[in-house]
């Protein structure tokens, strides 16, 4: 019986050892996840982010002249142009806003107001005027643009262009429409020198009560004036002030400049007059010139030296958008490349801002500066226009360019 017992023991400490290791194989198995029956099969995304069908939206805004959509030349070349950048960039719409040219609903009133209500929907491009330009970049609205592009490093662009695309030496734009102050005149007329004019008493238009002073400060220029001191503040010298307000004397005694001039303050109320018949020559912007019609357009005539002021258009970076930035910049350089920007300132009437080949331009833009700075013209304007106001009043040039360098000290 003991012999029993020891066996019996011995076989259950057998079973005990047995179940030990097969309780592994013996345990329930982890069900396999039942997959529920559908009528559509349903994939199962990778781990890699879904591409998005939407495109990349670039935001341009243009002053009403530029309109794209308009029923002109120039507006249809501008048109194509846009959409041959958006079929050369996939992913990419051109959102297109027209602005009002100035005012409240101008591109810098809108540019000032956006950026401080809703930034997200800046203009990715902006065209802006020379003025707007130096107020916005010096807003801070506007990037530079010389980390992004090396288009100006190009030879061929005239001096003012590169001038209308700087603020305080810093590029912030490519400019892409030009405009001068220009000489038309009657084609019998001998415009030749300032004695022809004068002893021939050709009735001469412009807009004297311009609160810029342009044609007093350029013949001041033309003259060997500057118009910024050693420190870069406005300034005029007594010297060449007196040689420009002479001219403006002697074409009085003439009767070349007419008192009447005083009432001429816009370039429209120049052409007008001389569009009547009522003046022989005029000084306009060329941008308002109409061919053969206004007869021949040349230089203004200036004293000593060729001068004239040049303003112009510019393309310019302001969206908040980083990403949008470099192919914004893509879309300026191929808006201001030579062969479409030469056909298409041609439709325009605007002035050119690459050289160009045709020598009547090249003779205007080659002795053409950019308009001086919004401050500078803020001090000098007014002083000019009161001294050609008196000078045109009669009272002598000399006496009135003391008395002005004395308001200016």
């Amino acid at each position: 019986m003991h012999r029993h017992l020891l066996l019996a023991n011995y076989g259950l400490l057998l079973l005990l050892a047995g179940c030990s290791s097969l309780a592994p194989l013996l345990s329930s198995p982890t069900p396999d996840p039942v997959l529920q029956a559908t009528s559509t099969p349903q994939l199962v995304p990778t781990q890699s982010a879904p591409v998005s069908s939407e495109a990349r939206i670039l935001r341009v805004w243009l002053p009403s002249q530029f309109d794209p959509d308009g029923d002109t030349p120039s507006a249809n070349l501008l048109r194509q142009r846009l959409a041959e950048f958006e079929s050369e960039h996939a992913g990419i719409e051109i959102e297109v806003r027209i602005k009002a040219e100035d005012g409240d609903s101008g591109p810098l009133n809108s540019l000032d107001v956006t950026s401080l209500a809703a930034p997200r929907v800046l203009p990715d491009l902006i065209a802006l005027s020379r003025p707007d330009l130096e107020s916005a970049a010096l807003k801070g609205l506007l990037h530079p643009i010389k980390e992004l592009t090396s288009a100006l490093d190009d030879p061929n662009w005239y001096a003012y262009a590169r001038e209308l695309s700087r603020v305080q030496n810093v590029e912030y734009g490519l400019p892409f429409a030009g405009d001068a102050l220009v000489m038309i005149h009657r084609p019998e007329v001998d415009v030749s020198s300032w004695d022809a004019i004068l002893t021939k008493e050709e009735h001469l238009s412009f807009f004297a009560n311009d609160p810029q002073g342009s044609v007093g400060l350029s013949f001041y220029i033309s003259a060997g004036g500057k118009i910024l001191d050693e420190q870069g503040l406005p300034a005029l010298e007594e010297e060449y002030l007196f040689r420009a307000l002479t001219v403006i004397e002697l074409g009085a005694q003439a009767d070349v400049f007419s008192s009447s001039l005083l009432n001429i303050e816009t370039n429209g109320q120049t052409l007008q007059a001389y569009r009547d018949g009522r003046t022989n020559i005029a000084f306009t912007w060329a941008a308002n010139y109409r061919g053969a019609e206004d007869g021949i357009i040349q230089p203004v005539l200036g004293l000593n030296t060729p001068h004239t002021f040049a303003t112009g258009w510019t393309w310019a970076l302001a969206g908040s958008d980083i990403e949008n930035q470099q192919v914004a910049m893509e879309l300026a350089e191929f808006l201001v490349a030579e062969e479409f920007l030469d056909n298409w300132t041609r439709e325009t009437g605007y002035l050119p801002t690459r050289i160009s080949q045709d020598a009547g331009v090249n003779a205007i833009l080659e002795s053409a500066q950019a308009i001086p700075s919004n401050d500078v013209l803020a001090v000098l304007g007014p002083l000019m226009q009161e001294a050609l106001t008196r000078v045109l009043n009669g009272e002598q040039a000399e006496v009135v360019a003391r008395s002005v360098i004395e308001k200016l000290k």
